[in-house]
């Protein structure tokens, strides 16, 4: 039995078709982009009809990728990045696509802040409101009026994704939280919040179980995706949620998701929200969990900024690129730790959600190359010191989440777990053991582990996932964690220097 993957991301979607095991049969994948609005430079948006055309061309791709026939096919399950959402109308028409990168709210999120202040935060979960569907409804009221009342329909992403296949408005609690209207302490939607911009509560969609089958696929979606028609529907969730099912995380486990950002999340069986905290609490896929999360943010993506940056003036910069990540594990062989009293503050920090959109400036502190007694930057250093600046973050992260509650243990996934160093290096910074799965496609395995429930061949997404995830053997911190300790308190040093 295989079943479909589809996963929107921020750069692109994909489509993974997987086994019963887990096992990847056939991936494909699309680049994205979006539109800047005329004298609007802090919004972003998409055509949702040419997102949605690729959309089907990796579904076509995945499944011609993986030489099944659709008949073998038993349901399709979706996921996406938090945050974007799509408005359409009563007819179903799309009259708006935002991504999670959409700042338009900004300029209404007042409407939230002087009406609710750190309410917000503690029936949401979420700050600041600029993020956040109910702050960009607010501007679409006050700058696109017309727009404004023809909305019926407001969907986080995936589930759009999900209407487009099946014509259902639903979404599950993980994309619900992410949208800023839902009450996490009930899990429901909150009134208290849709009344201060005067919202009909009948725009958001019905909430579903993830892993629960939601309709089928129509037509007219066959024609245009090559599913099956009447293939099982199932309800996925917010990506970073489907990377936990895929990483088996357990109530009191933190799981690090390492990708271009890079969540540090914790799963807990009781609600945790209070106004001053700086961090995020949202609900999790699974029915009476919630999650604690504070963000390194730019992770992964500063990793790929500083390749880039050594290879833009190779005669092939793409070709050195790849070559760099390819042997990355070879290239970083033998620095030792604090890449030789190289230390760099770039993009990854700890999380302060009440100044989130304080972007402090980089630094870059490193020995003067021309004194004999030193070993002088290279590129190899380079890239150990912002792989090392990576773990130093996601140490004082996990710091952070553990002045609420004492986790039991880590574990990490994500594309930069592909590598060997990122989860020995890991381990080591933190000085405790770090558990990573063999697959690093942590979304896309999630929405799969939703799609084998609903198809019928687990009976729970936790069977699903014990079944479907598989993991390499756990990493260990070694004699280098105690100088890491000297290194991490330098580290800070750096970053504070630069407040």
């Amino acid at each position: 039995m295989v079943v479909a993957a589809i996963d929107a991301g921020t750069t692109g979607v994909r489509c993974m078709i997987a086994d019963t095991a887990g096992k990847t049969l056939g991936i494909s994948r699309k680049s994205w982009g979006y539109i800047t609005p005329p004298e609007l430079e802090i919004a972003k948006e998409f055509d949702p009809s040419e997102f949605w055309k690729l959309v089907c061309l990796v579904v076509k791709g995945a499944i011609k990728d993986s030489g099944i026939k659709t008949s073998d096919l038993k349901a399709v399950a979706t996921t996406s990045q938090r945050h974007g959402i799509v408005l359409l109308d009563a007819d179903g028409n799309e009259l708006h696509g935002g991504p999670n990168i959409d700042a338009r709210g900004a300029m209404t999120q007042y409407l939230i802040d002087e009406s609710l202040g750190e309410t917000y935060h503690e029936i949401t979960g979420c700050w600041p409101p600029l993020m956040f569907a109910p702050s960009r409804l607010g501007w679409f009221e006050e700058e696109e009026p017309e727009l404004y009342e023809k909305i019926a329909h407001l969907l986080p992403l995936c589930d759009w994704i999900t209407f487009r296949l099946s014509g259902m408005y639903v979404t599950d609690t993980s994309s619900a939280s992410a949208t800023g209207f839902l009450d996490v302490r009930t899990n429901k939607w909150s009134e208290e919040v849709a009344s201060v911009l005067d919202v009909d509560l009948s725009i958001l969609p019905e909430i579903r179980k993830a892993g629960e089958v939601v309709g089928e696929v129509t037509s007219e979606a066959e024609k245009e995706c090559g599913l099956p028609k009447g293939l099982p529907v199932v309800q996925g969730g917010a990506d970073t949620h489907c990377a936990l099912l895929a990483s088996e995380s357990k109530v009191g486990e933190i799981t690090v998701i390492a990708g271009s950002t890079a969540p540090v999340m914790m799963i807990l069986d009781n609600h945790l929200c209070v106004p001053d905290q700086k961090i995020w609490t949202g609900t999790h896929v699974k029915e009476g969990q919630w999650v604690l999360e504070s963000n390194a943010t730019l992770t992964g993506a500063v990793l790929e900024w500083a390749v880039r940056f050594l290879c833009e003036r190779s005669e092939k910069p793409e070709k050195c690129r790849q070559a760099t990540f390819d042997n990355l594990d070879e290239l970083v062989n033998g620095i030792p730790p604090g890449s030789d009293e190289t230390f760099v503050t770039l993009g990854p920090s700890v999380m302060d959600c009440q100044q989130i959109t304080d972007v402090k400036q980089a630094r870059m502190v490193f020995p003067q190359p021309s004194l004999p007694q030193v070993i002088p930057l290279d590129s190899s250093r380079m890239i150990h010191a912002v792989l090392e600046n990576v773990a130093f973050a996601i140490r004082g992260n996990i710091e952070q989440l553990e002045g609420y509650s004492q986790s039991t243990a880590v574990k990490t996934i994500g594309g930069m777990s592909q590598s060997e160093t990122w989860p020995k290096l890991l381990a080591n910074v933190l000085n405790r053991p770090v558990a990573t799965p063999i697959q690093s496609e942590g979304s896309l395995l999630g929405a799969a582990i939703c799609a084998a429930t609903g198809a019928g061949y687990y009976s729970s997404v936790d069977e699903a996932a014990k079944s479907m995830v598989r993991w390499r053997p756990l990493y260990q911190p070694d004699d280098r964690a105690e100088l890491y300790d000297r290194y991490y308190s330098r580290w800070n040093e750096v970053r504070r220097e630069g407040d």
